[in-house]
């Protein structure tokens, strides 16, 4: 008995789940052959030909389908689809609202506008989008990927975690549910975990883009940089133009030291549509990445008003003036975004710390709070991992915490710019942290006692960052004592370095770090907590960075800006941390001989 185009259709359907993709295209060219006008053929047959990348193809096949039924929701949505694989958004979101008007019970349409919304950072529109296809769908797999997805914008790993559970308890074996979840294990710090669930998901999927991004980025986590490069090579020979693609084969080709072969591609993907702002955006975030501040705010000086007036090209542009050391057209630049009264700020002071605040910002703009805290109360909303630094700040008295607002707050960034453009007096550095005396002392009787400066040491886990080997390689020919201040997983490493002092066991929380580096005669290592709290104590240090580091370490020549007491060696980006470790080498040399050198 022959089958109907129908089920041919639902027969195609099943193989492309499973990675058929042969078999697939081979029916519905039988149906298409018999029946050139079969929608459901001619949709199947262009999500066939975009998982191949072959975006004119599929293009064509559905513009034939869309003449057929120009009203059919499902391939409106596929419209859509099509448009964002080539950022084209405005145009996605003309043929999503066109489908959410026709028919508001058309799940696919209103979860591909929470994603949509979700990718550029609108979160309220996302959680509106995305509650209201759960509601169709409580418990449907891409829904649930999606929600937690916008858990892991609001840094709730846990939320999200949860939601990835349920989905896998729905579809075990689906891509994006594994994919996600991967992303989540290897925030975790599980990268064995992530690695295997990302895996699984790419042999599911294996010519699904966005689970192969998934799959490189892990492996970038884990520092896996040859296998991400590998991966990202084939995908970039398929999807030459799909931006998750692109961006990601850059950040790939960056980590590994190849900047000027991640600029030369981005630039080339740009030229195929100069005016998208998505592109734009995507481009400005590259060079971001490569540490090409000074060609970032050139390029977005050249933009188009429209261009240049977006969000993530503005947020962007003020990172680029912050770590070029122009920090007052960069704060005066956000006030202007967001609003911000023209005045200084008068205590009792509202702050809130929102879920995506950034943990190191936090430490680096607490000081205006400590400012402000000695003038008056200061009252601050929201959940941090590093209240017990909080707690450590010296104004800490004047500070409470409270779980809602009952009135409008600003946040640590707002009270930042008014306090550099309105109160220059407040804004001066000053030491912001101080240590429990107690502990201090307990830390201070703990440590070796012989005369040697007592030198805290923290590094990155993985590659690219600055590993245990080359601090140890330059502590190994330096008479100091090496006080490590790593407390996380990562400290199973100091197997390597035996002769380090492990402080991180007896750690209390985050805040005793306060209390440790107190006793120190200096921090050395990469940009994490040790150094900000070095800094925030006034406490000598010397920050390890590389071309692309953070606005907050803008410097002129080997001093901060920010942190008056922190000295800062900046290499090239990239793996190869050499040229840092020989100038550690010889600074540290040189304070040992003589220890008022800076």
């Amino acid at each position: 008995m022959n089958l109907t185009s129908s089920e041919k259709c639902q027969a195609a359907e099943k193989l492309i789940q499973k990675g058929r993709f042969e078999d697939a295209g081979f029916l519905l060219d039988q149906v298409l052959e018999s029946h050139p006008g079969n929608t459901s053929a001619l949709i199947a047959k262009s999500a066939l030909q975009l998982k191949a990348g072959h975006v004119a193809e599929a293009k064509q096949l559905l513009q034939v389908a869309y003449q057929v039924t120009p009203d059919d929701p499902v391939i409106l949505t596929n419209m859509a689809n099509l448009a964002l694989f080539e950022n084209r958004v405005p145009d996605a979101l003309e043929h999503l609202q066109t489908v959410v008007g026709q028919s508001p019970e058309h799940l696919p349409a209103k979860l591909l506008l929470g994603q949509i919304h979700l990718q550029r950072g609108d979160l309220g529109d996302a959680r509106t989008w995305l509650r209201r296809a759960a509601a169709l769908g409580p418990e449907d797999p891409d829904v649930l990927v999606a929600l937690a997805s916008l858990a892991l914008a609001h840094q709730n790993i846990t939320e999200a975690a949860a939601l990835l559970d349920k989905a896998l308890e729905c579809a075990p074996d689906h891509e994006r549910v594994l994919s996600t979840l991967a992303q989540v294990r290897a925030l975790t710090g599980d990268f064995d975990a992530a690695a295997t669930l990302a895996a699984k998901a790419h042999l599911e999927a294996p010519q699904d883009p966005d689970v192969a991004v998934t799959l490189a980025r892990v492996y970038l986590a884990s520092g896996a940089l040859g296998e991400a490069q590998k991966l990202m090579e084939r995908f970039k020979l398929r999807f030459p133009d799909f931006a998750p693609v692109v961006l990601c084969a850059a950040e790939v080709s960056i980590a590994r030291g190849k900047i000027a072969e991640a600029l030369a591609d981005t630039a080339r993907w740009l030229r195929n549509a100069p005016k998208e702002s998505g592109r734009v955006a995507g481009f400005l975030k590259v060079l971001k990445k490569a540490g090409a501040w000074q060609q970032l705010l050139d390029l977005s000086d050249k933009l188009s008003p429209e261009l240049a007036g977006s969000g993530p090209v503005q947020s962007l542009r003020e990172e680029a003036l912050h770590a070029l050391g122009r920090s007052r057209e960069g704060w005066a630049s956000w006030a202007a975004r967001r609003k911000l009264p023209e005045k200084s700020p008068e205590p009792p002071l509202l702050v809130g710390l929102p879920p995506r605040t950034p943990l190191l910002d936090q430490l680096v703009l607490m000081r205006f709070v400590n400012a402000w805290a000695a003038e008056g109360a200061v009252e601050l909303i929201g959940h941090t991992p590093v209240a017990d630094v909080w707690g450590r700040i010296a104004a800490g008295d004047a500070v409470s915490w409270q779980s809602r607002a009952d009135r409008q707050v600003e946040l640590p960034a707002d009270l930042a710019a008014r306090t550099v453009l309105y109160a220059s007096e407040k804004a001066a550095f000053a030491p912001y942290m101080t240590p429990d005396p107690e502990r201090r002392a307990l830390w201070d009787g703990a440590l070796p006692q012989d005369g040697r400066p007592r030198v805290g040491v923290f590094w990155d886990a993985r590659a690219p960052g600055l590993l245990i080997d080359h601090l140890r390689e330059v502590f190994d020919d330096v008479p100091v004592h090496a006080i490590s201040l790593q407390f996380d997983d990562s400290r199973h490493q100091l197997r390597a370095w035996p002769a380090a002092f492990d402080a991180g066991k007896v750690l209390e929380n985050t805040g005793d770090l306060v209390n440790l580096i107190d006793c120190l005669d200096l921090v050395v290592g990469p940009d994490g907590l040790p150094l900000h709290i070095a800094g925030g104590l006034g406490k000598s240090g010397i920050a390890l960075l590389q071309e692309n580091h953070e606005w907050y370490w803008a410097g002129q020549q080997a001093r901060s800006n920010w942190y008056p007491s922190i000295d800062r060696i900046v290499s090239p980006v990239g793996p190869d941390w050499s040229a840092g470790k020989n100038a550690l080498r010889e600074i540290l040399a040189q304070r040992v001989q003589d220890p008022k050198v800076r």
